[in-house]
């Protein structure tokens, strides 16, 4: 009799410890992957707020110009003869030109900066996500 309660204790006690390696282990593995999911969030938020910088950006630029398009158009119009009409036209596609320069190198900026920032986040997300526990 004692060796079958013997063995029933063991089973027992083997039994509760499996159930709370078991515990320990989903506890581990839940931690780790809050810690995933965290960083998959700031991660997707940089991305996301970079976009809405650029997308700003752009709108800003577009209105910009579709203002001075209608300037333009306007002094093209109080023109009274064709050498002034050309005269304007000049100075007002130039002014365009430089503006257009200017902007696209200010996006290009912009693009490379959000872009660097992202990098920077992923790169600390991938870092957290697989440091030795």
């Amino acid at each position: 009799m004692t060796n079958k309660t013997d063995t029933v204790k063991a089973a027992s006690k083997a039994t509760n410890e499996a159930i709370e390696k078991s515990q320990e282990i989903f506890t581990k593995s839940t931690a780790a992957s809050e810690k995933v999911a965290e960083g998959v969030i700031g991660l997707n938020a940089s991305a996301f707020k970079g976009a809405e910088v650029i997308a700003k950006k752009a709108y800003d630029n577009y209105v910009s110009n579709v203002a001075a398009a209608f300037d333009n158009a306007k002094t093209l119009s109080k023109t009274s003869d064709v050498a002034d009409f050309y005269k304007a036209a000049t100075a007002s596609f130039t002014k365009a030109s430089e503006t257009f320069t200017a902007q696209s190198k200010e996006m290009s900026e912009l693009s490379t900066k959000v872009y660097k920032d992202n990098v920077e986040v992923a790169k600390k997300f991938y870092a957290d996500a697989f440091k030795a526990a």
